[in-house]
């Protein structure tokens, strides 16, 4: 051979051994660079989250194993509002690493945020067996959380009501039974007793009404389901019996809007003491728009309501129901002057109706209200309850809520001052509430409420309180 080829064949076989050698060291290397995931822990921390979800996804589509990738990833996820995205990358996690407490708790929370109650409970004991006595933060109030969602529910509230026409009283029974993911059913049953204070009158009701609730995990919600409400006045020839029903749904547009609807059908008119003692049932169709400003401390809120109203009749004997239109429109405005995040009654308790989750936290907030209502009534109805043709309320009113740090205990004070422009009045309110919690599964209550004038347009001091018993079984 040639000394040129010989030349030539020695160069080739060395730029082939150079190629061979740089590929081994690329298949060796590690194909995630250290620089790459502090670029995208850098973008994470300015909150640039979606050029950092994008770095981290090229990142694993070569090195699909990389656990710090992951972690950050489902954060940036999260941070985003993929909850989807998250879910699926905090699967894999969980998956990989079974035996990891921070791994299996985070999971637990994407769970929970997705509306499956039953898994993020079951992710959250897990972490909890895992962590050797130090169970991650804030895992202990996740479980007691999830325990309360996901258990049966049982509420024996008690009240007493007057005003300067009638004592009332009622007692209530419920339970709601949770099924499914986000979603439970509640049965509650009423009865009330109402005698009048100026006449012998007495009455008798029953009420009994079923609600399936539903919600997601973007904080919508939706609750329906049937009323009967039976009405027994002494010396009536019959029973006065309504079989209706009620809705009511809320759902937010982005970050800072949420919309509220309800309507009802046949529904007891249980507002007042006389109320009661007339039988009283409403129809009536509402709505309102709240914004959130600042953090969620400024809250707008505007809202209206149309209502019908019927009572039954002076005459014991008649059958028929006088009735009276009402619409109301309202205005206002809250504000949170002070609150401390993270405090709050412990437990995962339904309001009195067993429909929606509350709670009590420590906060201070100022309120002013602007209502106007108008009501059109026929002598019928006039004769029987007297309401205020036409109201212009401006009101302004505080309320404190404290609660414990060891959460058992909590307080909240409220009081309102108002006048009403048409009719040239003024009116009052004050109240009181006082919350044992002895354990995360049981919560008693005690409240009492006293008012001048009323919003709904009766007239007249009235007076509240009531007592009620709340357990998860």
């Amino acid at each position: 051979m040639r000394p040129f080829a010989r030349g030539w064949l020695a160069i080739a076989a060395l730029a082939l051994a150079m190629i061979a050698a740089g590929g081994r060291a690329s298949a060796e290397a590690p194909p995630a660079s250290a620089a790459t995931l502090e670029r995208a822990a850098a973008l994470i921390q300015a909150r640039a989250f979606e050029p950092a979800a994008a770095m981290l996804r090229r990142v694993l589509a070569v090195d699909r194993a990389n656990r710090r990738a992951n972690e950050m990833l489902a954060f940036a996820l999260e941070s985003m509002g993929d909850l989807k995205g998250e879910r699926q990358v905090r699967s894999a996690l969980a998956a990989e690493f079974p035996n990891d407490p921070h791994t299996q708790a985070d999971y637990g929370r994407v769970l929970e945020r997705s509306g499956d109650q039953g898994e993020a409970l079951r992710a959250y004991r897990r972490a909890r067996e895992l962590s050797a006595g130090s169970p991650p933060p804030g895992l202990d109030a996740a479980i007691e959380r999830m325990s309360g969602r996901t258990a049966l529910e049982v509420g024996a509230p008690v009240s007493l009501m007057s005003d300067p026409d009638a004592n009332a009283s009622s007692v209530q029974a419920g339970a709601a039974v949770p099924f499914g993911s986000r979603r439970h059913v509640a049965l509650l049953a009423t009865h009330y007793a109402a005698d009048g204070r100026t006449n012998p009158e007495k009455t008798a009701s029953d009420v009994l009404a079923l609600t399936f609730v539903q919600r997601n995990a973007a904080g919508a919600s939706w609750a329906l389901g049937p009323r009967f409400h039976m009405v027994t006045p002494r010396g009536a020839a019959r029973k006065d019996l309504g079989v209706g029903g009620a809705i009511v749904g809320q759902a937010p547009f982005g970050p800072t809007f949420e919309a509220e609807a309800r309507g009802e059908v046949e529904t007891p008119w249980d507002e007042a003491a006389i109320t009661v003692l007339r039988g009283g049932r409403t129809t009536a169709a509402e709505g309102h728009l709240y914004s959130h400003m600042f953090s969620r401390r400024l809250l707008l809120q505007a809202g209206a309501r149309g209502r019908e109203l019927s009572v039954l009749a002076a005459d014991p004997h008649s059958a028929r129901r006088p009735r009276a239109r009402q619409s109301l429109w309202i205005a206002g405005a809250d504000v949170v002057l002070w609150r401390e995040p993270g405090v709050a009654v412990r437990g995962e308790m339904l309001d009195e109706s067993l429909i929606a989750p509350t709670t009590l936290s420590s906060a201070l907030t100022l309120a002013y209200r602007h209502y106007d209502v108008s009501t059109r009534t026929t002598p019928e109805f006039a004769s029987v309850i007297g309401l205020v043709p036409r109201g212009s309320v401006n009101e302004a009113s505080t309320a404190l809520t404290v609660a414990a740090p060891r959460g058992n205990l909590g307080v909240e004070l409220r009081a309102g001052f108002a006048r009403d422009s048409a009719r040239d009045a003024r009116a009052w309110r004050t109240g009181a509430s006082f919350i044992w919690a002895p354990t995360s599964s049981t919560r008693f209550a005690l409240g009492y409420e006293g008012a001048t004038e009323v919003a709904s347009g009766l007239v007249g001091q009235r007076r509240t309180g009531w007592l009620s018993f709340h357990v998860d079984r």
